[in-house]
């Protein structure tokens, strides 16, 4: 019997991994830091406690702090020409550049 062609190749070219910024990453844990602070105080106020420390209500502030600071860094690394996520559509495979009219 003879052998079909093949449509999909059977072995898929392995994904490229992107490196996220360090600035991205320490936002990330910043605002990690901050949603569990958030947690916290909503666990405290359920079980009837009033009056929380300020360290804690400081800390949950480190959650829009720790956001920004993440889009700061996403917005950084997509500006930079040198950044792992920039790359032209030709280097991609699969992938055809248009023309534009």
């Amino acid at each position: 019997m003879p052998e079909l062609p093949r449509l999909v190749s059977a072995a898929p070219s392995p994904a490229r991994k992107r490196a996220s910024s360090p600035l991205a990453r320490w936002g990330f844990g910043i605002f990690v830091v901050g949603l569990l602070a958030v947690g916290a105080i909503m666990v405290l106020f359920a079980t009837g406690s009033h009056d929380l420390p300020l360290w804690l209500n400081l800390v949950a502030m480190l959650a829009p702090v720790g956001f920004g600071i993440g889009l700061l860094g996403v917005y950084l690394e997509a500006r930079s020409g040198s950044g792992s996520a920039a790359g032209s559509v030709a280097d991609q495979p699969g992938l055809t550049p248009t023309a534009r009219s």
